[in-house]
């Protein structure tokens, strides 16, 4: 294939690809078989990588009813939740995603049923660490007053409130034994990530597996999942990273921590902590100070959502990247200013400070929980606005290229001593993983939010064309 009239930088380019780039030059001439792609002076960028999103998780919120339904009094917004819910697609399980108990109110079985009395309907809950189920739900998952497992939230009387807090595992296995858990459509997410110039992601979920392993290959061999991936996960994940979610309300005790922390190190595996709070941020770096050093690779941290200076300058000397999400500032924002303190308002998604004490970090959407668009993530970067429009934290705002960069580093999810500091570019030799955007970066990039791309190749191949002429 031959990409003609693309921008690098400040230069007008063509180039020949194949599974690589094969040659860059002001000028190439296509062959008599060749298929040209004219870029029509769109800036060409090495395609974009999402380092922590849940894949299955964002492909079924794509397809789920939103439970985000914006302004209004309690009983304004609990009716447009209802309306939401009754004209939900289909004649069986509602899934809903992002309720807000600031919206609706607190939710559990008795509210659900009030709300949509129809159907089986689950809810989770906007922070990712709750599902709420209605009565219908509860029957067919086989869920009973008096059972006393573990995530089953009960009233004062014993009865299920509907609730399901922290075992997203005990309600995947429900739904598998009832045959109520549609999976969701990965071809047409893969094709939604290829759309934003994605061409590799890192699924960071806990859950992983080596079954998940499987299900990943099968997906990529079936051409379903276009997107390259790496994966960390639990502990019986044969590589990638371990994932340790850390919640300060039920921290591991530290000994057992420890434990995990060797047992990855003797099996070759780096760590990734989920650290949203400070206390969880403190109590990773408690384990790491006890646990057996990295002799090669990078640990990292999740999220990082709190950060004071003291604790930046901790990770800067360890090394340890803050894989960050600051499209949480325009998406949550504005709860965030209601919800959080003005110390915690101040150190919240840092980013230009955590830089300059140090501290590499990268850009990430944390989809589903986060918005996917990392065009809307690198302008929530650079703008640091609510979607009320007030601002959280200037002094931390970067610029459309440093929240960029995170995008364009490689993939270090299967344990491979590479740093987000080094940043892919184009040249001769490297793989054809491209992204062409509609317009020049230096035209586009005061508007990211709202850039188009043109088209995304992977190996060569064009996954993604905005059907523009060529």
């Amino acid at each position: 294939m031959l990409i003609k009239n693309a921008r690098i930088g400040a230069q007008s380019v063509d180039l020949r690809i194949g599974h690589t780039v094969q040659a860059i030059a002001r000028q190439l001439e296509a062959t008599p078989d060749e298929t040209v792609l004219d870029a029509r002076g769109g800036e060409l960028l090495p395609g974009l990588r999402d380092h922590h999103m849940h894949l299955f998780a964002a492909a079924a919120a794509h397809e789920s009813v939103d439970c985000n339904v914006g302004a209004g009094t309690l009983s304004q917004c609990r009716e447009l939740l209802a309306a939401r819910l009754h004209h939900a697609s289909g004649s069986d399980w509602i899934r809903g995603v992002d309720y807000q108990e600031q919206q609706v109110g607190e939710l559990d079985r008795w509210r659900l049923d009030e709300l949509c009395p129809s159907r089986p309907v689950r809810i989770q809950h906007r922070s990712g660490k709750v599902w709420v189920c209605n009565s219908l739900a509860l029957q067919e998952l086989g869920f009973k007053d008096g059972d006393g497992i573990e995530g089953l939230e009960t009233d004062g009387g014993g009865a299920l409130t509907g609730r399901i807090v922290r075992n997203d595992s005990l309600l995947a296995e429900r739904m598998r034994r009832a045959k109520a858990n549609r999976p969701p459509d990965i071809a047409a997410y893969s094709r939604l990530l290829a759309s934003y110039g994605i061409v590799g992601i890192t699924d960071t979920s806990a859950s992983n597996s080596q079954a998940t392993v499987e299900d990943f290959r099968r997906l990529s061999a079936s051409g379903n999942l276009q997107q390259q991936v790496s994966l960390m996960g639990g502990d019986d994940l044969d590589s990638g990273y371990l994932k340790i979610l850390l919640d300060e309300d039920s921290l591991p005790d530290l000994t057992d921590l420890i434990r995990r922390i060797n047992l990855a190190r003797h099996r070759g595996r780096n760590v990734a902590f989920h650290c949203v709070t400070h206390v969880e941020l403190v109590f990773a770096l408690a384990a790491l100070a006890e646990a057996v050093p990295r002799e090669q690779g990078f640990d990292r941290i999740e999220h990082g959502g709190v950060v004071v200076d003291e604790i930046a300058r901790r990770l800067a000397d360890l090394g340890l990247p803050v894989i960050t999400q600051p499209g949480f500032l325009f998406s949550k924002g504005d709860q965030y200013l209601t919800d959080l303190t003005g110390s915690e308002l101040g150190n919240l998604y840092r980013f230009a400070g955590l830089q300059r004490l140090g501290v590499c970090v990268v850009a990430s959407s944390d989809a589903p929980y986060g918005p996917v668009n990392p065009w809307q993530v690198i302008a929530s970067a650079a703008t640091r606005r609510t979607r009320g429009g007030e601002m959280l934290g200037g002094d931390e705002q970067v610029t459309a290229e440093e929240a960029l960069r995170g995008y364009l580093t490689p993939s270090n999810g299967l344990n491979q001593n590479v740093s987000f500091a080094q940043a892919r570019v184009i040249k001769v030799g490297m793989p054809a993983d491209l992204c062409v955007l509609k317009g020049a970066w230096s035209l586009r990039r005061g508007a990211a939010g709202g850039l188009e791309v043109r088209a995304t190749l992977i190996g060569g191949s064009v996954v993604f064309d905005s059907g523009q002429d060529r």
